[in-house]
């Protein structure tokens, strides 16, 4: 049971989870029934990608010792059962939506997102990036979301799901490759940090100014992106006259940055810490989003309902890493 669950990373579920159920609720989706059927393809959304991800991935895979412990890498689910689970998340997924959300657009749009990421589980290795396909992935999960309420989108649900592709554009094109530069580059495989000539020399990366610049550039986009709808008053940055939101928003966003230059700053040979690092930086830029969301939410569902929404995300995580990996608290990969 547990080498199912390190395949389908519980941990990270929340990402694609809440990001067609933010997309609905932008969109003026408030039906808790609703809601919770789009919260419900948006897991198995989640197990498709990573299922996926690692049964295209699992030759190369093979020849890193970062990832020698995965699964499939080490023989103890199969190839064959590997291609059964996500293919029945996308079975699963797909009946939600022709059942109880069906229209021929958001239907499309889920089919093309689901085409997206598959795109990029399957030749992410292969070319340099494949990142910005998973993110236009991402942003039409979203809009898919947004398309179960109405054929008109709003555009808090455009900035929502573009939120969403540059959460993804940098998880996967900065922090991910960027802490596998060492086996990305001795087995020839094309990511982005490579292509800006991202080297791992000794016990050190050694990273241009320009990856630095073009790294640094993606986050703060990605900051003013999820800053759009306080700035044009699509929610607000007060709830019960006090900015809360606003405050918050701003201290995350800090915090989000510093982060950001602390993975690009720790040399290799503390590869742990980069971890801890892109662990924290991903986790609190996605507590932004129900942060940015936080009037509507409490307007629509209450002060309590939206302060446990907020707890769910911080402590969802921290409770799957601490039963996978024990007092480490991350995953080694």
């Amino acid at each position: 049971m547990k080498d199912y669950l390190i395949l389908i990373r519980p941990y990270g579920m929340l990402f694609l989870g809440f990001t067609l159920v933010f997309g609905a609720i932008a969109n003026g989706e408030f039906n808790f029934f609703h809601l919770t059927l789009l919260l419900i393809m948006g897991l198995f959304a989640h197990i498709f990608t990573f299922v996926q991800n690692d049964y295209y991935d699992v030759a190369t895979d093979s020849k890193s010792s970062y990832v020698s412990n995965r699964p499939l890498v080490k023989g103890s689910i199969t190839q064959k059962k590997a291609f059964v689970i996500f293919f029945a998340s996308f079975l699963i997924s797909s009946l939600i939506a022709i059942v109880f959300l069906f229209s021929y657009y958001s239907f499309a749009l889920l089919l093309l997102s689901f085409l997206f990421i598959t795109l990029y589980n399957k030749y992410s290795k292969k070319f340099f990036g494949m990142e910005y396909i998973l993110g236009m992935g991402v942003f039409t999960y979203g809009i898919f979301g947004a398309l179960t309420v109405s054929n008109i989108i709003s555009n808090l649900a455009i900035i929502v799901s573009f939120f969403g592709f540059m959460q993804w554009l940098f998880s996967v094109g900065v922090s991910a490759n960027l802490k596998d530069v060492e086996y990305d580059s001795k087995l020839g495989i094309k990511t982005t940090p490579t292509k800006f000539g991202v080297k791992a020399s000794k016990e050190e990366l050694i990273i241009p100014l320009s990856f630095k610049m073009y790294a640094v550039g993606i986050k703060i986009i990605h900051l003013v992106i999820a800053a759009l709808p306080l700035l044009f008053g699509y929610t607000s940055i007060f709830v019960y006259n006090h900015p809360i939101p606003g405050f918050f928003f701003l201290v995350i966003s800090i915090i989000v940055l510093y982060f950001t230059i602390k993975i690009l700053t720790t040399p290799i040979k503390e590869r742990e810490k980069m971890l801890i690092y892109v662990g924290l930086q991903e986790g609190l830029a996605l507590l932004l989003l129900p942060i940015l969301l936080m009037s509507i939410l409490i307007d629509k569902f209450g002060i309590i309902q939206t302060f446990l929404l907020v707890i769910l995300f911080i402590f969802w995580p921290l409770f799957w890493f601490r039963i996978l990996y024990g007092k480490k608290m991350i995953p080694l990969e």
